[in-house]
């Protein structure tokens, strides 16, 4: 059996660092491990590829802890007025954050430095940082491997494109996406309720290093900040707030489309896809009610409401209006950068993974009461899906 502390070791050997900046990763991780040796039928295959993962955000930790110390300097930076995407899961955040990401102006958090954040890179050599490169090299080989097997993918990163904030928060064992690889909702209940006051203290810290070498306006996404939006509030009291919304019954269909690989990966063949729905369902919950409370309290002013069908009729012309609301220039240079990303860049460019309400043993009829003050307080374009 493997524990927290062999992990822990692990990491430290590797990084030959010892200091984890306390220990506040310390609950969610004996959760996730403790599931993984007790859960009966779990892959010797799938339990080691989590684990790698785990050595790989302590590891990052690690060095992210040591960087601070050795340069206190970086907790001065400060970090106005990031432009936050959240929303439910499966929204267009994706495509949202590439679009701004197009913006010499903005500073994305990118996919190879939230796992590989220090030292941290120059503006000069974001893109072109050796780390980047083979982050990319490796993206592009799995990239060929999907395509060659004719697999369709639902989410996909380039290497020097952003990312979620889920990747640096899953370092103190504080996010979602540990969930993904869950045989059962321990863990997501846990989070649903935890205190993340030092997930965001350790995601700030990231974001100091990073645009201390970098810096720029932070646009930023994460589904799931809708789930933490007090928390998030409390950490940067002038975010801007865009609130990515979609279909819900769609959203959550597709929410439980992506989980099937990982929790594949670590049942296997004893994975029963309609077990996947009512964690689905209860995170999906979180997500909306959380930010509509949130939005009570600080005003609708505080929000822009982006829409998942709108951005993707006339993505351009959102974002026009994204700018004016924020009170940021969108520049014509800017523009023509958006729409050769979006030549570039067709939607299911690897692909469409196919998923119906059926296959999760889902009916629109029972998850109506779960988004009816959600449908109520906005327009949602509805489409089309097996029932």
């Amino acid at each position: 059996m493997t524990s927290l502390e062999q992990l822990a070791e692990l990491a430290a050997t590797r990084a030959q660092l010892d200091d984890f900046g306390g220990d506040s990763w310390r609950e969610g991780l004996e959760i996730l491990v403790d599931t993984l040796e007790t859960f009966p039928g779990v892959q010797e295959s799938g339990r080691q590829f989590f684990y790698g993962m785990v050595a790989d955000a302590l590891w990052n930790r690690l060095r992210v802890v040591d960087y601070a110390k050795r340069h206190p300097e970086v907790v001065r930076e400060r970090i106005e007025r990031p432009l936050v995407i959240l929303g439910m899961p499966r929204t267009g955040t994706t495509v949202a954050s590439y679009l701004l990401d197009q913006d010499p102006k903005r500073r994305s958090l990118l996919h190879w430095e939230a796992r590989d954040s220090v030292p941290p890179a120059t503006t000069a050599t974001l893109r072109s940082d050796p780390r980047c490169l083979a982050r990319k090299e490796a993206l592009d080989r799995a990239a060929r491997a999907i395509e060659a097997a004719g697999q369709g993918m639902s989410h996909w990163e380039d290497a020097d494109g952003p990312t979620e904030c889920i990747f640096v928060q899953n370092q103190d064992f504080k996010a979602l996406v540990w969930d993904a690889w869950m045989p059962d909702a321990r863990y997501s209940n846990w989070l649903l309720g935890a205190d993340m006051t030092s997930t965001y203290a350790y995601h700030r810290l990231v974001l100091q290093i990073l645009q201390s070498q970098a810096p720029g306006t932070w646009s930023l996404k994460m589904p799931s900040h809708a789930v933490h939006i007090e928390t998030l509030l409390a950490t940067y009291p002038d975010v801007r707030i865009v609130w990515a919304h979609r279909d819900p019954f769609r959203a959550t269909a597709s929410l439980c489309s992506i989980q099937v690989q990982p929790k594949g990966m670590t049942l296997g063949a004893a994975l029963d896809p309609k077990n996947i729905a009512p964690s689905s369902i209860s995170q999906m919950r979180a997500h909306v009610e959380r930010a509509l409370r949130a939005r009570e309290r600080i005003g609708a002013h505080r929000f822009f409401d982006l829409h998942y069908a709108d951005l993707l009729r006339d993505p351009i012309g959102e974002m026009r209006r994204l700018y004016a609301w924020a009170g940021d220039d969108l520049a014509p240079g800017v523009e023509q950068r958006m729409k050769a990303w979006l030549a570039r860049n067709p939607q299911d460019r690897f692909g469409a993974r196919p998923y119906s309400f059926e296959q999760f043993g889902l009916t629109r009829r029972q998850l109506e009461p779960v988004f009816e003050e959600y449908l109520a307080t906005f327009e949602i374009e509805l489409e089309a899906m097996k029932a």
